[in-house]
């Protein structure tokens, strides 16, 4: 019972900004949060453990720190993968924070925390801002072809633009957009052969943010371009909607947090390359 009000409080205390680095810079603080992470005594002890590492994760010069902790990014990781629901979502948005830093890829790549993403596309409570986090790690070859060798992701990403929420379904168009325009024409070709892409490029190009409907545009050209005719399930009949005809259809986007890290459990964007 004391580790879990010890660590509560540390939670609760590291929403006032100024505690973040009262926090970060206890010797050992760190260590310790990760190790409830890993081996607290009760659920909710690693739930806000991984809660207090999101919010930490939010100042850019702690997310080295933090993927720089032995275990952290592979505890998160497995949370995301086996934790309840509400563990699950702290965990993603705390993966999503730490992807938004550019040394990311490779620690998140080794840790699984990659693989624990690509897994969460499956699960509702969680496939927006998994889907977020990925097409922000697709900066990596590796992982971009990890993630655009599956078709069985490429179809859960095609599901979240058809089901999800404003937000969840920009995520999911950008992670798309970055498997077409990093993964060649091998990979552009396999997402053009998906079962009913026409129909949702149509639906994101009217109804879309103005994010989502520039990069459903951008791929649509790319599918075009990778250029076999068998593989176009497009088809040749899909054009690229003039955006000025729309009017204002475009979906007002939720206000942004910053430098695009995640302060509160809410729907996530992924911020324009």
């Amino acid at each position: 019972m004391a580790q879990e009000n010890a660590v509560t409080a540390l939670l609760n205390l590291s929403i006032y900004e100024p505690n973040k680095t009262r926090i970060m810079e206890q010797e050992g603080c760190l260590r310790l949060i990760v190790s409830v992470l890993k081996n607290g005594w009760t659920t909710e002890a690693k739930e806000n453990a991984a809660a207090t590492l999101f919010s930490l994760s939010v100042v850019h010069d702690y997310k080295k720190k933090i993927m720089n902790e032995p275990g952290a990014v592979e505890e998160l990781a497995s949370m995301l993968t086996r934790g309840t629901p509400r563990g699950k979502k702290d965990a993603v948005m705390a993966l999503f924070n730490l992807s938004t830093h550019p040394e990311s890829s490779s620690r998140m790549l080794e840790s699984s925390a990659v693989v624990a993403l690509i897994e969460s596309l499956r699960n509702d409570t969680v496939s927006e801002e998994a889907a977020g986090a990925l097409a922000l790690l697709m900066k990596q070859p590796t992982i971009v072809h990890l993630v655009g060798s599956s078709e069985t992701v490429i179809t859960s990403l095609v599901g979240l633009m058809r089901r999800g929420t404003p937000k969840g379904k920009e995520n999911a168009v950008s992670a798309l957009y970055e498997i077409c325009r990093r993964g060649g024409s091998t990979l552009a070709q396999r997402v053009a052969k998906i079962p009913g892409l026409n129909t949702v490029i149509q639906n994101i190009t009217l109804t879309g943010t103005k994010r989502a409907k520039k990069k459903a545009s951008l791929i649509v050209k790319m599918c075009q371009r990778s250029q076999m005719p068998s593989a176009l399930a497009l088809g040749s009949t899909l054009t690229v909607v003039d955006h000025s005809l729309v009017g204002n259809s475009t979906l007002r986007r939720a206000a942004s947090f910053g430098s695009g890290e995640l302060s509160n459990p809410v729907s996530i964007s992924v911020p324009v390359p």
